[in-house]
């Protein structure tokens, strides 16, 4: 009975809540948002014998909400659901089921009840769902929109999308001569059906776009933002066969793009060896490495499996490392070395989140040293001017930054978009938010 009287309670709570939705429409804030451009990929159009269907594996990234952090939702067929980590799920963050009316949908968490409702609600675009209400996670909120900072008319949404048409999602590579200039072109197809798309000339973009993509056999159909519907092919050995321009004013041509089988790990590598010479790390897309450091320079392969790097140089035996997305362990050139990111190296700058006119200035070099300057600008005030070594070690949400000098320890998470760090001040904890200045 208790049971029964429980099922009956989350059915009247979904009527209320679907009720409310539809009498109310689109928030206010929504309604003012509709004349601003949305971070939301374009729904996709169905093609001949096409369905959506709701059910299935989703992955949600908030970094455009302002945290590094993707999470995963499965919905099944009997339409329950859960969130969680990892599309293992070994780890919920939240279940329940989910209730329909009139194209809006709402999730109703296993642990809500008509006294205290715990609920979110979305709307479908073409694969991929739009949420209009907050989404709980565990113990957080995660808000379902926010206006960029730097750009006041983008405003980025929650967005979850589907894993479809997974066995192409890739990094592919083309290289496309036009008028005795050579093109590189990197398409890159992802959840959500949606794919990105750059053209690059001696290392800097001059091209890019962004929109969704369907196949049917073997035919793959792209939809660039904004445009319409262009058909390519699947080749047999996995081959791309779709149209492109070089530059935003050139006419689109036909191109054949082949997967880059190394694309997550491809890029530069900085260390320093015990001789202080500054040594290079070169990894690219098809396996390939190049070291180089004074006048010594290696070629040859490599293959990365979890947080294990090995190398295959051309001449010589091969040495195994370890790999984190930030730092990189190896030996080369006879010396054990401690490879950074390049994404992590160079100067990074930023003010506080809040509205004190304090700004920060960090350097962190291949030798794992770091400067840090606090300045206080409204009263021309040196707040801290301090240098020691820096570490990067996993923390619970992202990778961290840990920067230790004379007995001080600074701890900040690194973002996509450069570093949140908290410095003490005169007894308060402040957060900055410093970005690289060569990007």
């Amino acid at each position: 009975m208790r049971r029964k009287a429980r099922q009956i309670a989350v059915v009247v709570l979904l009527m209320g809540v679907l009720t409310l939705l539809s009498a109310c429409g689109k928030p206010k804030q929504e309604e003012q948002a509709a004349a601003t451009r949305e971070t939301t990929a374009p729904a996709e159009t169905a093609g001949p014998g096409e369905s959506f269907e709701l059910a299935g594996d989703y992955i949600i990234d908030i970094t455009d909400l302002g945290m590094a952090l993707q999470f995963y939702l499965r919905i099944n067929e009997d339409n329950t659901f859960v969130l969680g980590t990892s599309r293992e799920f070994t780890s919920e963050r939240g279940s329940g089921k989910i209730g329909e009316l009139e194209g809006t949908y709402v999730m109703i968490y296993s642990d809500s009840t008509p006294e205290e409702p715990k609920t979110a609600s979305f709307e479908r675009e073409g694969h991929n769902l739009v949420f209009r209400s907050t989404l709980p996670y565990g113990s957080a909120n995660i808000m379902y929109e926010l206006q960029d900072e730097e750009n006041p008319e983008i405003v980025h949404r929650l967005v979850a999308q589907k894993y479809v048409y997974e066995e192409y999602y890739d990094t592919y590579l083309a290289f496309v001569d036009e008028e005795g200039q050579q093109f590189d072109y990197v398409l890159t197809l992802g959840p959500g059906a949606t794919y990105t798309f750059t053209s690059s000339l001696e290392g800097e973009e001059v091209y890019s776009e962004a929109g969704t993509f369907r196949v049917a056999g073997q035919t793959m159909t792209i939809t660039p933002t904004g445009e319409g519907e262009l058909t390519g092919s699947i080749g047999t050995d996995g081959s791309l066969e779709l149209e492109f321009p070089p530059r935003a004013e050139a006419a689109r041509s036909k191109t054949v793009f082949r997967v880059a089988t190394t694309a997550e790990h491809a890029g530069r590598w900085y260390a320093q060896t015990a001789a202080g010479e500054l040594a290079v790390l070169e990894l690219d897309y098809f396996g390939g490495y190049l070291f180089t450091t004074g006048a010594v320079s290696e070629r040859g392969s490599f293959s990365a499996d979890q947080r294990t790097i090995s190398f295959q140089p051309e001449a010589g035996e091969g040495q195994d490392g370890s790999k984190t997305p930030y730092t990189l362990e190896a030996v080369l050139g006879g010396e054990e070395l401690v490879f950074f990111s390049e994404q992590i190296l160079g100067q990074f700058s930023g003010g506080t989140m809040s509205s004190e006119a304090y700004t920060a200035q960090l350097e962190l070099s291949a030798d794992g040293s770091f400067t840090l300057i606090i300045l206080d600008q409204e009263n021309e005030l040196e707040l801290v001017n301090e240098a020691g070594s820096f570490q990067i070690v996993p923390g619970p949400m992202a990778y961290q930054l840990t920067l230790e000098a004379e007995g001080t320890v600074r701890v900040g998470e690194i973002w996509p978009t450069g570093f949140n760090m908290a410095f003490n001040l005169d007894g308060t904890d402040y957060r900055f938010l410093l970005t690289s200045s060569a990007r």
